[in-house]
């Protein structure tokens, strides 16, 4: 199952790589770019539905897949062929498996066109495999799995994913840009309102993190990249939050023609 808006060649490879599955649900939100022709082309199993949310939108393909196992895809990710292996064995062996209902799935991590092995990326698990009616998902634009029965109930698959979300800067900041908005309007009206000194402090620790914590310098230069794109990320969220907040309080006029003008809110 996976969801998308204007995938492109990055869609099309995602959806080869998942032909040998039983089906292949597809959400997608008003693409414009000849994706929903492409999605036709590899599945009979497309819907549209109206953007209302990553938790809501994962929910909605969620309900729509039929088998006892679901893996869940972004539209930047590919199946390799030891990851579709080891799901193959998963969903042939039920009594092997019967005490699972989840399973975390290592990712391989690409950023401007190179193999990225530390900093946030390392190390990346993603929760990707669901078995039906046994998980919900939380969060905001990053979405999480909560799994009926807690951690024991998680099988730790090491065949990896591959994720190849950015190559190019002007990816990346086109995707920030419109992940932390979609981010802020799902938080604000559930009180988040990050302060001033939060706004300032934030990005640093999350460079600190990526950079030093994790090792991002043994990267090279793209370890630095990487690093100082997740603080300019950090700070996007941060600041629109703020900034709208502040509008609200300070400038109501100046807020409303905002909300006229866009059709958000914010409370």
């Amino acid at each position: 199952m996976l969801n998308t808006y204007n995938g492109g060649q990055k869609l099309a490879k995602c959806l080869e790589s998942a032909q040998w599955a039983d089906e292949i649900v597809v959400i997608d939100s008003g693409s414009t770019d000849g994706s929903v022709e492409l999605i036709k082309k590899h599945t009979d199993k497309y819907f549209y539905n109206n953007w209302p949310g990553y938790l809501a939108q994962r929910e909605f393909g969620m309900q729509r897949c039929s088998g006892e196992w679901i893996l869940i895809l972004d539209q930047d990710e590919y199946i390799t062929e030891q990851l579709r292996d080891k799901l193959l064995h998963i969903c042939r062996n039920p009594e092997i498996y019967r005490g699972y209902n989840a399973g975390w799935i290592r990712r391989i991590e690409h950023f401007w066109g190179r193999q990225i092995r530390y900093g946030n990326y390392n190390p990346s698990s993603q929760p990707r495999l669901a078995r039906h009616g046994q998980c919900r998902w939380t969060g905001f634009a990053h979405t999480w799995m909560e799994v009926e029965g807690g951690e024991k109930r998680i099988i730790r698959i090491k065949e990896p994913l591959w994720h190849d979300a950015y190559n190019t800067p002007f990816d990346y900041f086109n995707k920030i840009n419109r992940y932390s908005e979609l981010d802020v309007e799902e938080r604000l009206p559930k009180g988040y309102h990050p302060s001033l000194a939060r706004v300032i402090f934030s990005p640093l620790g999350m460079w600190w993190k990526c950079y030093i914590v994790h090792q991002g310098y043994r990267d090279g230069a793209h370890g630095y990249m990487n690093a100082t794109s997740m603080m300019v990320y950090w700070f996007f969220r941060l600041s629109k939050a703020w900034h709208r907040r502040w509008l609200e309080k300070n400038r109501p006029d100046t807020w409303e023609e905002y909300q006229r003008k866009t059709g958000r809110g914010g409370r």
